[in-house]
């Protein structure tokens, strides 16, 4: 995972190596920005960086073949700890911090360093968060830690205060397109920038969009929502229930595509506050662009600001695995109330 392979991030990388350079590199980083643009890859290649066994430390360059960049990449490097909140979880419990901090305390066994990546750091429970300040205050000699969130805001400021702040930015629709392409996920170059342009900056996104089922049932779900006649509320609940446990049998492909499908439902309400205010919707879809335009003519403005912030509302709850059914049908609701009264 040399940083080439990371594309839209260059700055990032520019800033660790003047950091570097001049012996200023943090022992404790928080990384930030939107789900699905590469934040945990770029922390897994700089650990590659601080752990190679050709490159000195000093370049903060991988060189992606030795033993130790390829174990970091296959997940063994015994010098590479990671922690992530259980599947079954709502946060990342207070024993996985506790045992993280001890096995960072000991002796490197392959390099000089010992990396520690705290994923899902947003998941964090007070508690585990408080048993990992002592950490991040005085971390052992030679050990790095990396805490993998989406915003600073939701972190503690006793956190914040410890770490060094790197934000990430969405990936522009050009970078995404590249990937999409690279990964072999479509050779079709119109239908990768139709994808990148609805990601939002996210390969992740973009990825799950490919799916022609998903993008089936979102046609009929955004159709359904600009229909002149009544909306059933109860009826899309279970539609959106029904399809994202078609997924697969586990949870995590199931709240991937329910975040996929309320992702959409946000794009689409935010679509209509910029017809509201004169702007030209984002979306490249001429059938979502019609559907916007028709309740830009009968919804008022705040009303789509709050359908477009219950979206948010539950997208967080999804990631917190809340039942799926009971967001579905309490947002369901919520865009029923305010529909059914446009219409």
């Amino acid at each position: 995972m040399p940083w080439g392979s990371l594309r839209g991030h260059e700055t990032q990388v520019d800033s660790l190596r003047r950091a570097m350079v001049g012996g200023r590199l943090p022992h404790a980083f928080l990384f930030v920005g939107p789900s699905g643009i590469g934040k945990r890859l770029f922390a897994r290649t700089l650990a590659q960086a601080l752990l190679c066994e050709r490159n000195p430390e000093s370049r903060l360059l991988p060189c992606g073949q030795c033993p130790s960049c390829l174990q970091v990449v296959e997940g063994t490097h015994p010098d590479v700890l990671v922690v992530s909140r259980p599947e079954d979880r709502q946060e990342l419990p207070i024993r996985a911090i506790r045992q993280l901090c001890l096995d960072l305390g000991l002796k490197p066994m392959r390099g000089s360093r010992r990396v520690a990546i705290v994923e899902d750091a947003d998941d964090l429970s007070d508690e585990a968060a408080n048993a990992f300040l002592k950490t991040l205050e005085e971390p052992p000699p030679n050990s790095v830690l990396i805490l993998v969130g989406t915003a600073a805001e939701v972190q503690l400021d006793t956190i914040l205060s410890r770490c060094r702040v790197v934000r990430f930015e969405p990936l522009s629709v050009e970078n995404v397109k590249a990937i999409l392409i690279e990964r072999g996920l479509t050779t079709d170059p119109q239908a990768a920038t139709r994808l990148a342009e609805q990601s939002e900056g996210s390969v992740a996104r973009a990825e799950g969009l490919a799916n022609a089922s998903l993008e089936e049932f979102r046609r009929a779900m955004i159709d359904e929502l600009g229909d002149p006649h009544r909306f059933d509320p109860q009826g899309f609940a279970r539609r959106l229930d029904a399809f994202s446990k078609e997924a697969g049998k586990e949870s995590s492909p199931q709240r991937e595509c329910a975040r996929l499908l309320i992702g959409e439902l946000a794009r689409f309400f935010r679509g209509i506050l910029w017809q509201t205010a004169g702007v030209d919707p984002a979306s490249p879809d001429q059938a979502d662009r019609r559907a916007i335009a028709v309740l830009a003519e009968r919804m008022e403005p705040e009303d789509v600001f709050i359908l477009a912030d219950r979206c948010l509302e539950a997208d967080l709850q999804v990631q917190r695995n809340a039942n799926r059914a009971l967001i579905f049908e309490s947002l369901s609701h919520d865009i029923g109330s305010i529909l059914n009264q446009a219409r």
